[in-house]
């Protein structure tokens, strides 16, 4: 696997998901689309191309909205594919796997900040 990544990184073809040309290959959602396709055919080119979910997801919001601390500790390590990332969700008393069961709501707590 880290061989295959290896050569996927020399030929330019790491971190396609991200359209920030500094970060990722700068394609557009639209070039990236057919690409997907083709990755999901295979178990393992997602991960050779730093292309795996929930990785792409969670370094766009790295990315975005990631603070600088945040963005060294997580981000970079992630675009480098040296490691993993997760998402997880849970509520009380509802099976967070089925997202059509989301309960949450929001009370408030305290003096509002704004």
């Amino acid at each position: 696997m880290e061989d295959l990544k290896a050569r996927a990184r020399a030929a330019g073809l790491w971190n396609l998901f991200l359209p920030d040309s500094t970060l990722g290959a700068g394609l557009t959602n639209l070039e990236y689309a057919p690409l997907c396709e083709i990755m999901g055919r295979s178990p393992i080119a997602p991960e050779v191309f730093n292309c795996s979910a929930p990785d792409t997801g969670n370094m766009e919001v790295l990315v975005r909205y990631g603070t600088p601390a945040q963005q060294e500790r997580w981000l970079r390590p992630l675009l480098a594919g040296e490691i993993r990332s997760c998402f997880a969700m849970t509520e009380p008393e509802v099976a967070s796997s089925d997202a059509t069961n989301i309960r949450s709501r929001i009370v408030r707590q305290g003096t509002p900040m704004f």
